[in-house]
């Protein structure tokens, strides 16, 4: 079983589309009263399994996409496409699942095995599906400014649908891509590892350790048109000695821009105001057992007078 562990987490990027929302033509996620952009849990996560994939395997993974020519499946065939017996028994099918996929371990997950009419014709399948709650969570990740957004036109190489006969329709099949990118937003991620659901998933320290590197290393390794120039600039952990913890510490940082926030473009732009943050934490002192950080050179060159003398920098 772990330890209780916080995690606040800030990146950033340019010129980018962190977290597409599929609702808007997949533009950039803002909320419409405050002008910050939003990147979901699910997104966060994402981020993690692919980098978990890279470093540990496509077995260690469970949430991925299964493909059968060119036909994505659904969870009960993925369940089968591992080679899971789902006639043995609910708490062995548990075992396996969390023995076998550090995702679920981490992340938890709501999994069909069966339905109805299966069942009915197969007496030995006795589970329908299982549950799990993950003792990583995210909240919703927000930029710490205001972004702004840049709208871009463009064509493509190819015709959409070509005529061999008619000059008229040949000049206007071209096809045409619209799209939104942000100019630059630095974001705060908050997380918790919680001990008592670790107990219930089997999530260890060993664990911990990959899903706290697979977010700062995956972020950087995301390299997609979208996502390119991601970068991870500094990430906090907090372990805790027993079940206190601070809480809401992305809510705890102070944005100090040199220029107005849709006019910000880089890191040189701004500075963050970490006091708050650390008078929060001075107060949970005595359940504190360590402070570990990652952090990126520029940024480090940047706010190292901020840094405590007895947080641990992470280097591996």
């Amino acid at each position: 079983m772990i330890q209780k562990k916080e995690i606040l987490f800030l990146w950033d990027g340019e010129n980018w589309n962190p977290n597409g929302d599929m609702l808007n033509d997949n533009a950039p996620r803002i909320d419409e009263e405050t002008g910050v952009a939003e990147a979901t849990d699910v997104r966060i996560k994402r981020t993690i399994r692919d980098e978990l994939i890279k470093k540990e395997g496509e077995d260690a993974v469970f949430i991925k996409e299964y493909k059968r020519d060119e036909n994505i499946l659904d969870c009960k065939t993925a369940i089968r496409e591992n080679g899971i017996d789902i006639k043995q028994s609910k708490a062995d099918l548990e075992k396996e699942i969390l023995s076998r996929f550090i995702d679920i371990r981490a992340f938890g997950g709501v999994l069909p095995v069966s339905d109805k009419d299966e069942m009915k014709k197969d007496k030995e399948i006795t589970t329908a599906g299982l549950q799990f709650t993950g003792p990583v969570q995210f909240r919703m990740s927000k930029s710490l400014h205001r972004v702004s957004v840049e709208h871009i036109k463009g064509t493509g190489a190819f015709a959409s649908d070509y005529s061999d006969t008619e000059a008229k329709k040949q000049k206007q099949q071209a096809t045409f891509r619209e799209e939104d990118f942000l100019q630059y937003a630095l974001f705060a991620t908050y997380g918790v590892m919680d001990n008592y659901n670790a107990k219930k998933t089997d999530f260890s320290e060993e664990d911990a350790q990959k899903v706290i590197d697979a977010l700062w290393y995956g972020t950087k390794n995301l390299i997609t048109r979208s996502k390119m120039g991601q970068t991870p600039r500094f990430m906090l952990v907090i372990t805790y000695k027993d079940d206190r913890f601070a809480g809401d510490l992305n809510n705890n940082l102070d944005f100090i821009g040199k220029k107005d926030d849709e006019a910000i473009r880089n890191i040189q732009d701004y500075t963050i105001d970490f006091t708050r943050l650390k008078a929060k934490l001075a107060r949970y002192a005595e359940s504190i057992e360590k402070i570990e950080y990652f952090v990126d050179y520029d940024f480090e060159q940047n706010h190292k007078d901020q840094f405590e003398s007895d947080w641990i920098k992470i280097e591996r």
